[in-house]
């Protein structure tokens, strides 16, 4: 099955809210946030992130149709911890289990990484969950190397998370 990635739409904030919480709900260790969290989120948070989301270059949604369902999405942030930095985040990778090893996950990787690139980004950095190994398999095919950095997840500080990154040159 041919799986269309796109850009978000301004008007899409139910249905980013609606897999937002699958994502949590199907991998509460692959997040830096929580179900509970996010559930109780606004209807006015999820129509601004979706918005926000949308267009330009601070931060990009990008979601996975099968059809007219969502399958995956991947956010791009410029500049996550307020510098301006060289280097954009991909953060809230997520591919629904029946989307799972289709390319998927890998064209979600290559829309962020061509937003960050024509956004003038040089580089791209994640944070991913340790023992993940299918996710860091996929980032590893997708050109990323691990940094050596690690950090405990928020939500579970016993549960480490390492970064990686590829250059988008």
């Amino acid at each position: 099955m041919m799986h269309e990635i796109r850009r978000i739409r301004a008007d899409e904030g139910p249905r980013l809210r609606a897999l937002r919480l699958h994502a949590l709900a199907d991998a509460p260790m692959a997040f830096s946030s929580t179900l509970s969290r996010e559930q109780v989120c606004s209807d006015d948070v999820w129509r601004e992130r979706a918005a926000g989301s949308s267009n330009g270059c601070d931060r990009a949604t990008f979601v996975a149709e099968d059809g007219k369902r969502w399958v995956g999405m991947a956010t791009g942030l410029a500049h996550p911890d307020g510098s301006k930095s060289a280097a954009a985040s991909l953060v809230a990778m997520f591919v629904d289990g029946t989307a799972r090893r289709a390319g998927v996950g890998a064209a979600l990787v290559q829309a962020v990484s061509a937003w960050a690139r024509a956004c003038g980004s040089q580089r791209l950095s994640l944070w991913v969950s340790v023992g993940n190994d299918a996710a860091v398999a996929l980032y590893r095919h997708c050109g990323f190397r691990p940094t050596g950095m690690t950090k405990p997840l928020p939500h579970a500080p016993t549960h480490m998370e390492s970064e990686m990154m590829r250059d988008l040159g």
